[in-house]
């Protein structure tokens, strides 16, 4: 298992892509270049840009990150996972969002402050179907902290994004209770690397490395 540590979602990303090169093992399958289970924590999560080298224009990402708290200018969202991911969240009735909010004020701490993404009478061979299937958060020591765990993530063209988002989404729920955001951890079955990425992968890799 891949275990990173960084301050920001850039760095975090950076590592893991790294890390899935230089400690993953070749994958034996024609899908997968690496694929590998990974834990990161984010000691300092903010929405910030995302480095240069992530490729998905940082105005598609700006869409992303706010629509995944407001609902807004859902036309422009160019993931549809994050569609789903806010619906599952928002909508009424039984807002799931709202019941995390509603136990994260409780006057201790429980276990049901979370979200849960999948729904077993839809999602079953569904083509988009949520990869992110659990969000969990807990005040400790005065700050939210945030747990993420998905099923899978492609760590060149979607894991920066996946981040950014929930962080972004961390942050409306700290508002929402008053308190500051602490860590953020992404757990993953699936980190990995696709073997059509390849060539891409291999010029990140490059520039990384000079």
């Amino acid at each position: 298992m891949i275990n990173i540590t960084a301050t920001t979602a850039n760095e975090a990303w950076i590592s893991t892509f790294k890390a899935l090169l230089e400690q993953g093992e070749a994958t034996g399958n024609e899908k997968y270049l690496r694929d590998e289970t990974t834990l990161i924590e984010i000691t300092n999560p903010q929405v910030v840009e995302a480095d240069t080298r992530f490729p998905m224009a940082q105005a598609d990402l700006d869409v992303i990150n706010k629509y995944i708290y407001t609902g807004e200018n859902e036309d422009n969202v160019v993931h549809e996972w994050t569609k789903l991911y806010y619906h599952r969240a928002f909508d009424e009735p039984n807002s799931q969002i709202e019941f995390l909010i509603l136990n994260l004020n409780a006057e201790r701490p429980v276990g049901e402050a979370q979200i849960s993404m999948w729904d077993k009478n839809v999602d079953q061979n569904k083509e988009v179907s949520p990869c992110t299937q659990i969000i969990w958060a807990r005040i400790k020591n005065g700050a939210l902290e945030v747990h993420v765990h998905a099923n899978s993530s492609d760590a060149y063209k979607k894991l920066l994004m996946n981040m950014l988002e929930f962080i972004s989404l961390q942050k409306y729920i700290a508002d929402r209770v008053n308190v500051p955001v602490g860590r953020y951890i992404h757990f993953l079955d699936s980190c990995h690397l696709h073997q059509k990425d390849a060539d891409k992968i291999r010029e990140i890799q490059e520039n990384l490395n000079k």
